[in-house]
């Protein structure tokens, strides 16, 4: 059973942070101390996972090159059946800790870094569209050379493997066996982050406001990293807010901000566009393989209404909710994430003749809702 996270200090919400904004508007001197004393005594609350050697598990790796010649970061880890990994916007390959640390007991596991992110190089023509990010998919399944693969992707990963299925419909039913998404969406992310932040103002100026930053970020990319090494306790009550649920260990938010922190805002700025105005609805039904969409319930970026529309559209597709879990739940509920990803695989990826007899002994509940441990 998943370590009970402790819930002695009160959580951390909208109107902590909402205190925070109000005494940087009274004076940066009150802003900045009312900022310090709010992540001093979040980072003080009892962590279970304060030992994890968070960024500090290593694979075998591998520099390969993609479509247009960005070289691209793979490590992989253990040996059997292989499941392929896509992390989300910012983050890279470490953010995988808990099933780079469990699963490569049973798999052999294939991390690699989006383009722009982590060790990955940054294509010449400064290409990050989805198109781009779903032949990178491509090229590592290729470097794989297994014939059946399940990928796992987060957030922009998942968005990339929607794409991947529309872009090369054969893909998958033949060399992808299985999908898992976890805090994805098929159409535009900044609708869904605007629609979960609603009761701070209106949709259209919650919009407004990040697709400024980002257009700030790409003009004066300088000051812009200037501007968050300041703002880094600001970066964390954002991302606990915004990646996280109530009650989160202070080790993982701490571990995601200083990741999100290391890709470069350059590549924010020209990976963003990518994320806004698209709509991949026609591909959820061409996923025709064994699919798990998983969401936390608490999730900001991605809202869980797209989570159920994804797994209402996928035939056959099973929804895991997990309760007081957000954006990062493949930290928060990682046990219970793990146990699910290897049902899958053991379904998707198990011999023909036994493939049937599989799914039935581990076919779970089409939508499976579990409490925060």
């Amino acid at each position: 059973m998943a370590t009970k996270r402790s819930s002695k200090s009160p959580p951390l919400t909208v109107r902590g942070v909402g205190l925070l904004a109000g005494g940087l508007l009274l004076g940066i001197g009150a802003g900045v101390t009312l900022e310090r004393t709010l992540v001093g005594r979040d980072r003080r609350r009892e962590d279970p996972e304060a030992g994890e050697p968070f960024g500090g598990i290593r694979g075998t790796p591998t520099r390969l090159t993609s479509h247009d010649g960005t070289k691209l970061q793979v490590e992989e880890l253990g040996q059997g059946p292989c499941l392929v990994f896509a992390h989300g916007f910012s983050l890279n390959q470490d953010a995988w800790h808990y099933q780079r640390r469990d699963l490569p007991e049973r798999f052999r596991c294939v991390f690699y870094d989006q383009r722009g992110h982590g060790r990955s190089g940054r294509p010449r023509k400064h290409d990050y569209s989805l198109q781009a990010l779903a032949g990178d998919l491509k090229a590592v399944l290729d470097w794989t050379g297994e014939d059946r693969v399940v990928v796992v992707a987060h957030s922009m990963g998942g968005i990339a493997s929607l794409q991947f299925a529309e872009q090369f419909p054969g893909e998958l039913g033949g060399r992808v066996a299985g999908l898992v998404l976890v805090g994805s969406t098929y159409v535009d992310t900044v609708r869904g982050m605007t629609a979960a932040v609603s009761a701070w103002g209106s949709a259209w100026a919650q919009r407004t406001l990040i697709t400024g930053a980002f257009r700030f970020m790409g003009q004066d990319p300088v000051r812009a990293n200037q501007l968050r090494r300041r703002g880094s306790d600001l970066g964390y009550l954002g991302t606990r807010l915004f990646g996280f649920g109530s009650n989160p260990s202070p080790s993982q938010v701490a571990f995601i901000d200083q990741t999100l922190a290391g890709t470069d805002v350059e590549v924010w700025a020209k990976v963003f566009p990518s994320l806004i105005d698209f709509d991949l609805s026609e591909a959820l039904e061409a996923v025709n393989v064994p699919a798990l969409i998983a969401t936390g319930d608490k999730d900001r970026l991605t809202p869980p209404a797209a989570a159920r529309h994804m797994a209402g559209k996928i035939p056959g597709a099973r929804l895991l909710i997990l309760e007081d879990a957000g954006h990062c739940a493949f930290l928060e509920e990682h046990e219970v994430l793990n146990a699910e990803i290897v049902a899958l695989a053991d379904e998707a990826l198990a011999p023909a003749k036994a493939a049937g007899r599989a799914a039935r002994k581990r076919r779970r509940p089409a939508v499976r809702r579990v409490q925060g441990s």
